[in-house]
């Protein structure tokens, strides 16, 4: 039909606009889009007892103020990223408009709410090799004692930046890259090619 829209991601190119981007292997290292993710970001004072309060009565999460860290729930992580700025991911699909209820509980404080969910890309990468594949772009140490588990940081993989986040609770090491859309191809392609030593290389 001519009037049917379908929203795509902006890998629809790499993928067909089927589904969403898969690639790699479990056993080494694998690379997924988590298409749709919703992301907010937020700017105010973490000194300020009724911005804080406010957040926790929304997301039920007390907002991280130790840098490069991170605190969740079951629904929402949110993520450090200045003293005064943090990035909220929500971990299941929305089945409200988040910014709207931020913004209702944060009515006369001084703050910002941003959607940013069509900004930014978020891609997983997984398994043994996974560090192995960051490392050959990144310029930061991620190595455990270093970079452990919960921790957030912004820096670049090759030529674009990104927000990396190592996950919680996973038997494999496991990070999140958050990228801007507009950059999320050249993101997808130099993981692949990263990646190709621990893939195709080996075969």
């Amino acid at each position: 039909m001519l009037n049917d829209s379908r929203q795509q991601t902006p890998l629809a190119g790499l993928t067909g606009g089927a589904d969403a981007l898969e690639h790699g292997s479990p056993d080494c290292v694998t690379l997924l889009e988590v298409p749709f993710a919703e992301l907010v970001n937020l700017r105010g004072d973490p000194e300020n007892a009724d911005f804080t309060a406010a957040i926790q009565n929304t997301i039920g999460i007390i907002l991280p103020t130790e840098p490069n860290t991170t605190a969740e729930s079951d629904h929402y992580c949110v993520m450090w990223l200045s003293p005064d700025e943090w990035m909220i991911r929500a971990k299941v699909p929305p089945v409200d408009d988040l910014p709207t209820r931020l913004n209702l509980a944060l009515q006369g404080i001084f703050c910002a709410v941003t959607d940013q969910s069509s900004a930014y890309s978020v891609l997983q990468l997984s398994g043994p090799k996974s560090r192995c594949v960051l490392a050959k772009g990144c310029p930061l140490d991620l190595h455990p004692r270093v970079f452990d588990t919960g921790h957030c940081a912004q820096s670049h993989y090759y030529k674009t930046s990104v927000l990396l986040h190592r996950l919680r609770g996973r038997a494999d090491d496991c990070w999140e890259v958050i990228v801007r859309r507009s950059f999320a191809d050249y993101a997808v392609r130099m993981l692949m090619d990263g990646m190709w030593e621990y893939t195709e290389g080996r075969n």
